[in-house]
């Protein structure tokens, strides 16, 4: 969809998630270049390492945000799909890896992969639903 036929809901979300994206580029920056600095308390590298997933946890609160706010029931519902859609992906793409991970067959992922997995499948989920015309 065009810039320009965008409704104010849509405008809102995408400047959230462009805010907390930017966020999140400068805040795993920062984690990586002041957490081997001499000085720095446990406490300190613990908070660090906490700054890039609550960049994370805006996105999700910008897609919250933008369901409460989009007054087209049919555009609300379409989003709501593709929640369902990407969580089911990524929760059978989680298990799926998980079990042969956890007995030895496949190298361990950490556990922020299931966000970047979750994203991946809604970006997925999206283009499908634009070729199949839902």
């Amino acid at each position: 969809m065009p810039l320009f036929a965008w409704n104010h809901a849509e405008r809102r979300y995408q400047r959230r998630v462009s805010i907390a994206m930017s966020s999140y580029v400068v805040l795993l920056i920062a984690e990586i270049k002041l957490f081997a600095r001499p000085g720095l308390t446990d406490p300190m590298r613990f908070a660090l390492t906490l700054l890039p997933g609550l960049a994370v946890s805006m996105v999700f609160i910008a897609l919250g945000r933008y369901l409460i706010e989009e007054q087209d029931e049919y555009l609300r519902t379409r989003m709501i799909r593709k929640i369902v859609w990407a969580t089911g992906t990524a929760l059978v793409v989680c298990a799926l890896w998980g079990f042969p991970e956890d007995a030895g067959f496949l190298p361990h992922l950490p556990l922020y992969f299931a966000a970047i997995i979750w994203f991946a499948a809604l970006g997925i989920v999206s283009c499908l639903f634009k070729v199949m015309g839902r």
